[in-house]
This record gives structure tokens, sequence and C-alpha cells, in this order.
């Protein structure tokens, strides 16, 4: 049992101070985890739950000074007790992918990557949308090197008829991408063999010589 004396000299100044401490950390740390395993719309609406109830707390003993401090303390207690459980199953689910959030948003792409374009090769862009925005029109025959510059989005290949058994030469999305194919003289054409790409416009005609 508690003495007065312990009470005056250890419990008021030095433990029931570590102790309120030691319980606010472990409540943010736990609000903490929380807000970062879940989506980013649970999040905010967990947070403004939290600040309500502690607000709903604050309310009660401003509006009823006489309230019994069990009653409070029982309140406090499934509160903390509600966050601490929680944050004790976020950690173990882990933190959410911001990469995927960033994703979501609708950022503009990163700069394309890929290999660097050969000099004398036959470039080939594209964008972000159904065009071809730079294409050769002829070809020395022979072994060629064509190169596919995609600064958008969107997957685009290209691909040229009666050539590699018309499967694509080089594919792209936000990349570029080189490759090398053997074309007879004679006049070619060329598409994009993603679905619904060739009939949006990307196509046209390469003539070999």
């Amino acid at each position: 049992m508690m003495t007065p004396e312990f009470r005056t000299r250890v419990f008021t100044p030095l433990i029931l101070p570590l102790t309120v401490v030691g319980v606010i950390l472990a409540f943010a740390l736990s609000l903490s985890r929380v807000l970062l395993a879940v989506p980013e719309v649970v999040s905010t609406i967990t947070a403004i739950a939290v600040a309500g109830y502690i607000l709903l707390i604050a309310g009660l003993v401003a509006a009823r000074p006489r309230i019994t401090p069990r009653a409070l303390g029982v309140g406090l207690v499934l509160g903390f007790a509600g966050v601490l459980a929680a944050g004790a199953i976020s950690s173990s689910a882990g933190m959410r992918s911001l990469e995927e959030e960033s994703a979501e948003g609708g950022e503009v792409p990163a700069p394309p990557v890929g290999v660097e374009i050969p000099e004398g090769a036959l470039l080939f862009a594209a964008g972000t949308g159904l065009e071809f925005t730079e294409a050769p029109t002829t070809a020395t025959a022979g072994e060629v090197t064509i190169a596919l510059d995609n600064s958008g989005g969107l997957p685009h290949n290209v691909t040229i008829e009666g050539v590699n058994g018309d499967r694509p030469i080089v594919e792209a999305t936000n990349a570029v991408e080189v490759g090398t194919v053997t074309l007879d003289p004679g006049t070619y054409t060329f598409y994009c063999s993603v679905p619904t790409h060739r009939e949006g416009g990307m196509e046209g005609s390469l003539t070999v010589e």
C-alpha cells in the first residue's frame, strides 16, 4: 500500500510524470503507425476521429466539472487502448506504399530512360497520344538500327509488316529502346501493334533503297 510519504516524495514528482510521458509517447507512436499503414483517405478520417474523441472528452470535463475520476479514467483508457491495439496491428501490416500514391496522384511521368540512341539510327518518337511524333520515311537496305523514343506513359512499339515475323522490333513505355533488323529494298508499312494504336493513326510508310 502506498504511504503518504512515498506518494509525496517519489510517486507524485517522479513516477507519475514519467508514466504520463510514457503513455503519451506510446499513444503518438501507435497513432503514427495507424496513419502510415492505412490509405491516405482513411488516415485523414482516423486523425479527425481521434481529434474529435479528444475534444469530446475535454467537452465532457468542461460541461460536467463533477465528473468522477473513475468515469474519466475509463474513457481515456478505452481511447488509449484502442489506438495502441490499432498501432500494434498496423505495425505488423507495414507502411503503405508511397510510390503507389504518387502514381495514382497523376504526376507527370519521369523522363524516358533506356539506352543511348546510336548515330544513324532510324528514329521513331512517340508521346502521350496515338501518333508517331517523328518517324523516318527512307532507309538504306541492309542491317539497320531502329530506335524508339517513347516519352509518354503509354506503351508503344515499332512493327514492320513482313519483317521479324510481324513482331515488334522495339517496344518501350516511357523509355528509349534500340533494336536491329535487316531490310531489303522496297516499300514497307510500319505501325504500333498495341491494340487500337494502329487504328488511332500510328502507322506510316518506309521506303528502303
